[in-house]
This record gives structure tokens, C-alpha cells and sequence, in this order.
């Protein structure tokens, strides 16, 4: 979309239904959006991609974060994600405010490639549970270094080569249990050592908890308790 027809066209609806033109500071965060991602298209694990860009009518709401636009639609949660004019993420949360997701959609692309580098190695789910906006406590000096750039509100990141480990808050759409719940995985390149990685992420979260039934959205796969996924990899990727 040109940055001429946003400048034109964005508007936003009152609770009335009236349309007023949109502000200039989240019209130019549009345009920033749109010039550096609109069209980019990806799949980080397999199945429905994550588009970015603006689409239809250009048009900009007012949440309990300040100005917003809808700019990604996530695949694998078949929701829109809206960018806030300071260019961090939220998702709209029916009868809560939105709940912020990335600091920057730079931060939502380096966590996505990090998944799309790991996610095919053998990996275990555990989950956990804190207050409604409150993370996990981490002592970090169990897993290897936090990868910064890749960590955001929403989930967070360690990697050194060998293991991964990623916190990501799960039920952020279920507001009203009063408690927030956090999928945490652990990835081994060598399976071998699948369970000297979940003794380590034990030590540092001892909150965790292993579901009797769970599902891995990575694989597409019921899970047993404690079972770990080994994906078949394709022959090329051997």
C-alpha cells in the first residue's frame, strides 16, 4: 500500500460508527510499518504463515495502549495482531485491554527465525502458572545465555548452540481465570540429551508442571505426559 493512499485514506470509527481521520502519529507509524514489512509472508513452524502489511481500508483504533492499526495476521493462532504506534504488538483480549505481545516487531521476527532454526529438533512441553501479567521467575543460571533481541513481554529465549529453552505466555485469551499460563520448551539438537535439558529447566523454573495431556503445536501431535516430540526430519535436513 502506498504511503499517498494511507496518508488519505486511514481513518478511525467512533463508538458511534462515524469515520474521523486518524491522527498523524500513528498515520506515519502505518506508513513505517508498511514500507519495511508489508508483504512479508512466513511459516517459523510449519503450517499457516504470518502475514504482515496492511490490507482493505487503512484504518486505526484506540486501545488501552494508545493508537493501534491491525498489521499481522499469526498463522498458527489464525489471529490479527495489531501495531501500536510505538511500534511494539498487542492483541485485542474480548472485555480485557490488549494484551502486549512484542516490543518491537523486530523482536516478533528474531523469536520467529529462532523457532524456525530449532523447532525440528527433539523437544519437550511443560507448562506453568503465575498471576494474570505476571512472568515466570527464571533462574537463569541453569540454561544457557538469554538471546535478547528475541525476547519480548510475551516470551523469552536462551540458546547456545546445543539447547534451546522458550517461555511463551499461552493463555493470554482467558482473562478471566485470574492466571496467566506459560508453555515452556526444551530443544536438544542431540536427543540424547532431551533430559539433561529438562533437568535444567527444572532447576530453573521448579514451578513447572507436566499436563496428563497436552498438545504440540510444533508437531501437530498429542502428547502423553512427560513425553518428549522427535520430529522425522526430511532427508535433506539429516
Amino acid at each position: 500500500m502506498s504511503p499517498d493512499r494511507i496518508r488519505q485514506e486511514t481513518t478511525t470509527v467512533d463508538d458511534a460508527g462515524f469515520e474521523h481521520p486518524a491522527e498523524t502519529s500513528i498515520v506515519d507509524a502505518m506508513v513505517r510499518f508498511e514500507e519495511r514489512y508489508g508483504g512479508l509472508f512466513y511459516s517459523a513452524r510449519g503450517g499457516n504463515p504470518d502475514e504482515y502489511g496492511l490490507d482493505g481500508v487503512p484504518s486505526a483504533h484506540w486501545t488501552s495502549h494508545g493508537w493501534a492499526f491491525p498489521g499481522i495476521l499469526d498463522g498458527p493462532g489464525t489471529v490479527r495482531v495489531d501495531v501500536l504506534a510505538d511500534g511494539r504488538t498487542a492483541i485485542p483480549v474480548p472485555g480485557s485491554a490488549h494484551r502486549v505481545l512484542n516490543s518491537s516487531v523486530e523482536q516478533r521476527l528474531e523469536a520467529d527465525a529462532l523457532l524456525a532454526s530449532v523447532y525440528r529438533w527433539p523437544h519437550l512441553v511443560l507448562r506453568t502458572t503465575t498471576g494474570l501479567g505476571v512472568a515466570p521467575r527464571v533462574a537463569e543460571e541453569h540454561l544457557p545465555p538469554r538471546v535478547p533481541e528475541a525476547t519480548g513481554p510475551a516470551d523469552t529465549w536462551w540458546f547456545d548452540g546445543r539447547w534451546a529453552f522458550h517461555l511463551e505466555l499461552y493463555s493470554w485469551w482467558t482473562p478471566r481465570t485470574l492466571r496467566d499460563t506459560w508453555i515452556v520448551r526444551c530443544f536438544a539438537r542431540d536427543g540424547a540429551g532431551l533430559d539433561r535439558a529438562e533437568s535444567a529447566l527444572r532447576a530453573a523454573v521448579p514451578a513447572l508442571t507436566t499436563a496428563p495431556f497436552d498438545w504440540c503445536s510444533l508437531c501437530g501431535r498429542a502428547l502423553d505426559a512427560g513425553r518428549s516430540c522427535s520430529p522425522v526430519l526430511p532427508s535433506a535436513e539429516r
